[in-house]
């Protein structure tokens, strides 16, 4: 790379940062929100960067020219290494995290990234090899990253159903979820372990709108529904046969009234009542395998990018006409502002600790399997390609598809963590683009050097990346903290609760507060992620679980009772276990009745009784 393309490559940086940073700062003062940015990437997915790619492979001359073929073939070879690999690694991640992480490795950004970098190091030449190894690298970003997302909400839908419509005291949930199926959303009908039956609307896990409530041994409520129970206009109908017209508060007959002017709160129910009948039969209908690939191939091929991809195909290249040429001309040069200024809007730097966990995770795990499929193209590409190796290796190791945040904001996954991903990658391959472009033009002796030196550096590249996100990971991982018994108390096997967590918060709630609802509950641990484990110290029980989310409580001991550690929830795997320690001595109980209580958050990792 001569002067003048480092020159140009530099120029094109500073460029993109400034687009970035004109995004973030339209952000930072108010004059777009988060919102505002989620529709100007609707808007540049679907308008601007099918109009891009209709307009590049129309306009570059024929698809199918001389070396096409291995072009297509080490794209292929690429992305099934870089997916595979990613889709090994990440297997026993939760379903809603596996489908981010796997689908945003699925395929990498060149048209509205790598195309005038490749242009300034490799020139023209470059330029067409990026356009050919981007047909079928297109394929897989609009076909198969979009499956992935599509397949893996699918997933945690499902389980998020399964665990969610059965409650643990037997009543059961049918009907419409929340899109992530994590709470009951819409229409549904309950039914309690008594027999009782809601039928009505839903928000957010509560009975909230119009709906009918039927007693197990008869009687039963028409009307409205706030904060899960009678509130507003309804119509009580007793088992006696007599009936109560009027408002309800609470849950309690507060105000009769003529049936008259709770008639339309009625009828209303009866109507909501049927509707969530049909809603819960719906439901109960699982879909078919054949009908969700269905599902999904019409919506791969009706999204916008795929549908212009097409055309470009079966017009084999060939330029538009004027006219239509004309109108995507101006559409397609916005693209690259428009995404750039989306993604800093989109931007949030500062990240949790779990959250930079996981991107630093992510990176390095992307670049080392990089790394090594670009070694793997690299030594089969003909040497007598030269510098263009090279470039080879460079389209490799392009960065995160920017369309990947629009596939986490449709299906319900992490955006922000979609859009730290697509913009710190830009950066990683920005790295690697100059040093291989560096090379290229003879740096170092690297043109000069034997056929396997290329893929043995990469190779090596790609261990010491590996090596580098092994320690980020450990040095991200959350801090320990270790719960053990006060001076003076017996100690022998006293729970020692070893935990690793991104943050901690610290309150005293008011007696009545939690699932039991007595006073001198005593503390509660909530985690939002990882293993816990009973050893045999622990008294009563043996346990094993993993998973994102569990809860521990510790019940408040009765006067000369073992102090009592249960595990009330783990959503992902294991069971319930009721861990038992020693004695503890009364004098230095907390928590009984009238006692202080304290609360702790945490917010992930692991738990052990030892």
């Amino acid at each position: 790379m001569d002067a003048a393309g480092a020159s140009a490559v530099l120029g094109r940086v500073a460029l993109v940062a400034a687009y970035a940073l004109l995004g973030y700062a339209l952000k930072r003062v108010g004059v777009v929100s988060r919102d505002d940015g989620a529709v100007m990437l609707r808007f540049v997915v679907n308008v601007t960067l099918p109009a891009l790619l209709l307009h590049t492979l129309t306009s570059a001359g024929p698809l199918f020219g001389p070396g096409a073929p291995v072009v297509f073939l080490t794209s292929i070879l690429a992305s099934a290494l870089v997916t595979g690999g990613a889709c090994l690694l990440y297997r026993r991640r939760p379903s809603y995290e596996r489908g981010l992480m796997v689908g945003a490795m699925t395929g990498v950004n060149l048209g509205t990234f790598a195309y005038p970098f490749v242009e300034a190091v490799w020139g023209a030449e470059g330029l067409r090899l990026a356009a050919l190894y981007d047909i079928p690298n297109a394929l897989v970003v609009f076909g198969v990253a979009a499956a992935i997302f599509a397949a893996e909400e699918r997933n945690t839908i499902r389980d998020a159903r399964k665990k969610n419509a059965r409650h643990d005291d037997g009543g059961v949930y049918v009907g419409e979820w929340s899109v992530g199926g994590e709470s009951k959303q819409g229409l549904g009908v309950y039914t309690y372990p008594s027999g009782a039956v809601y039928e009505g609307r839903w928000n957010n896990n509560v009975k909230d709108g119009h709906g009918v409530y039927k007693w197990a041994k008869g009687g039963s409520y028409a009307g409205e529904f706030k904060r899960g129970t009678f509130n507003g206009l309804g119509v009580r109908f007793l088992r006696s046969g007599g009936v109560k017209s009027g408002r309800f508060e609470e849950g309690e007959f507060v105000e009769a009234m003529d049936m008259k002017a709770t008639d339309a709160a009625a009828a209303e129910a009866a109507t909501v009542s049927s509707l969530a009948r049909e809603a819960a039969a719906k439901a109960s209908v699982e879909e078919t395998n054949a009908r969700a690939i269905s599902r999904l191939a019409t919506k791969i091929l009706t999204f916008p990018p795929m549908i212009a991809l097409l055309l470009a195909f079966a017009s084999r290249g060939a330029p538009l006409p004027d006219a239509l040429a004309a109108v995507l001309a101006p559409l397609a040069a916005a693209n690259r502002p428009l995404v750039l200024i989306t993604l800093g809007a989109l931007f949030e730097p500062a990240l949790s600790r779990l959250r930079l966990r996981n991107v630093a995770n992510f990176l390095t795990t992307k670049y080392a399997l990089s790394l090594v499929a670009a070694a793997v193209a690299t030594t089969f590409a003909p040497p007598s390609l030269g510098p263009f190796r090279f470039a080879i290796a460079a389209l490799v190791l392009m960065p995160v598809p920017s369309v990947c945040v629009q596939y986490a904001l449709d299906h319900d996954a992490d955006a922000v963590t979609a859009t730290a991903l697509t913009n710190y990658s830009q950066v990683a391959s920005l790295v690697a683009l100059l040093t291989l472009g560096f090379l290229s033009s003879g740096g170092a002796g690297a043109t000069s050097a034997a056929w396997y030196v290329l893929p043995g550096g990469l190779l090596v590249a790609g261990a010491v990346v590996a090596g580098v996100g092994f320690a980020l990971d450990r040095a991200l991982a959350p801090v320990k903290m270790v719960f053990k018994p006060r001076d003076g108390s017996d100690g022998m096997n006293a729970p020692i609760v070893t935990t690793a967590m991104s943050s901690v918060a610290m309150k005293k709630p008011e007696d009545g507060d939690g699932d039991f609802g007595g006073a001198g509950q005593g503390p509660v641990v909530a985690s939002a992620g990882g293993r816990w484990r009973g050893s045999n110290a622990a008294r009563g029980g043996f346990g094993f679980g993993f998973g994102f989310g569990f809860e521990i409580r510790d019940r408040a001991p009765r006067r000369g009772s073992a102090s009592g550690l249960v595990v009330t929830k783990c959503p992902y795997g294991g069971r319930a276990t009721r861990v038992r320690a020693a004695r503890v001595p009364r004098k230095s109980r907390g928590g009984g009745a009238g006692g202080s209580r304290a609360s702790l958050r945490v917010s992930s990792s692991a738990v052990a009784f030892a």
